[in-house]
């Protein structure tokens, strides 16, 4: 029996051990929970996954100043090119951003923020001239939503993958037992929180709500507990009994914490939209979320927030920045919350997104492309950097293949960074990440 069917049994062991006697015990349980194993970790860490639904067109947005770069860039991007005008200088030389990014530059300039320049799946190392000779190294369905979402979120090269890389650090480390699972969804359940043993755990990032009727007591809840306890036989049965109390208990529980954790204490921006006030109500519950670990005794949490909209075929000109600038205005705040709650020195932000647009045009928005650039943010980040190279505007270049950018990086060598810092060891990162063998270990030195 390998080490890690033997932590999913267990853990499926204490799921299944769950009762009405929970909310009983309430926080007294929680304490005795969080005298686990001795290995656990004693400190704290979040790491919160910002999913950009739809693939961002990050590519256009690191820009070239010089002339004859710009112009390339210009002449590729058309009516998509930002205006020099508009380019503010966010301090890495010979490139600028739009102005509609300035609270990623205030970010960038506070050593908060960092990018990884053009990542992507990757089967391995891979060369245009490769491709060229055999286009079977590349990924699977490339440029495809759902494939590449799976891709990005499983860490692997298997567009049928059921478990997310995520959800899967948790269940490696030696955590001590929690009622409340810490692989968090704010979006409904996700493949990056999910693994075949645990489910992601999805809380409204509106408001933690239960059937009224079957709060505190009343003849209701008696008849509810009294059907759960009947007799059953099937494992379906079971597991749908187990499920009904867990949903009611956990979600008393959790309304029971959070009641004692403010709503934050410095603003968010004002926002319009469906994407982006969803992306804030899950940034504010996030942060109260993380305040809660110690109460829930979750040492470890995995939150993932998302964003729609970045399926930006038409009229990129328009959304895209209202989008950028919403997340970064966001993101920004959601930085300021956790510094003005004391947490920020235990909280990495990064993105992850469907893949990275193409330089090039279609009609008035861009298509599906590959490579991208992804950030990380946060107090533990080494801020103001920009890891790796920049990939040249042009589609005749060694790095583009069609119009398509051929990562530099891989998924798994940007997640093994983040993995690292959570706390993982070399060995439990290639259990989590079995494809990075193929790869050289590359520490971007941002965390």
């Amino acid at each position: 029996m390998d080490r890690r069917f033997f932590i999913k049994s267990g853990l499926a062991s204490l799921s299944l051990c769950a009762s009405n006697q929970l909310m009983g015990q309430s926080l007294g349980l929680l304490s005795g929970l969080a005298t686990g194993s001795s290995a656990a970790p004693t400190d704290y860490k979040t790491l919160v996954m910002v999913f950009l639904t739809g693939g961002m067109d990050s590519l256009g947005l690191i820009i070239p100043t010089e002339n004859s770069a710009y112009a390339k860039y210009s002449n590729l991007r058309q009516q998509l090119a930002i205006p020099t005008e508009e380019l503010i200088d966010f301090g890495y030389e010979g490139y600028a951003v739009p102005d509609f990014m300035q609270n990623m530059v205030n970010l960038y300039q506070n050593k908060k923020l960092s990018w990884v320049s053009n990542v992507g799946p990757l089967r391995e190392p891979t060369t245009k001239a490769m491709i060229e000779q055999n286009d079977k190294v590349m990924p699977l369905f490339i440029a495809s939503h759902n494939s590449q979402q799976i891709l990005w979120q499983s860490g692997s090269m298997n567009p049928n993958a059921r478990e997310g890389w995520g959800a899967r650090m948790l269940e490696l480390m030696i955590l001590s037992p929690t009622v409340i699972s810490p692989n968090i969804s704010l979006d409904r359940t996700q493949l990056f929180t999910t693994t075949l043993n645990t489910q992601t755990f999805t809380i409204n990032p509106y408001q933690v709500q239960n059937i009224s009727r079957l709060s505190g007591e009343s003849s209701e809840r008696d008849a509810f507990y009294k059907l759960q306890q009947l007799n059953r036989k099937s494992l379906l049965d079971l597991e749908l009994t187990h499920r009904n109390v867990s949903t009611l208990e956990n979600n008393e529980l959790l309304m029971n914490v959070l009641s004692g954790i403010s709503q934050p204490s410095i603003a968010y921006p004002a926002v319009d939209g469906y994407s982006a006030i969803s992306f804030q109500q899950q940034l504010k519950m996030a942060a109260r979320m993380i305040e809660a670990a110690p109460t829930l005794g979750q040492h470890r949490q995995v939150i993932m927030v998302q964003m729609h909209g970045f399926d930006t075929h038409d009229n990129q000109d328009r959304d895209l920045p209202q989008l950028i600038k919403a997340m970064f205005a966001n993101l920004e705040a959601f930085q300021q919350d956790l510094e003005a709650r004391g947490l920020d020195e235990r909280v990495v932000t990064f993105n992850q997104s469907d893949f990275g647009r193409t330089p090039t045009i279609n009609a008035n928005g861009t298509d599906h492309g590959w490579g991208g650039h992804y950030f990380m943010m946060g107090t533990p980040v080494n801020g103001g950097k920009v890891i790796g190279d920049i990939p040249e505007f042009g589609v005749e270049t060694d790095k583009m293949l069609y119009n398509l950018s051929i990562p530099d990086y891989s998924v798994e060598q940007y997640a093994s960074n983040i993995a690292k810092w959570f706390g993982l060891s070399a060995s439990e990162i290639l259990e989590v990440l079995p494809n990075l063998s193929r790869f050289d270990d590359v520490d971007f030195g941002l965390l």
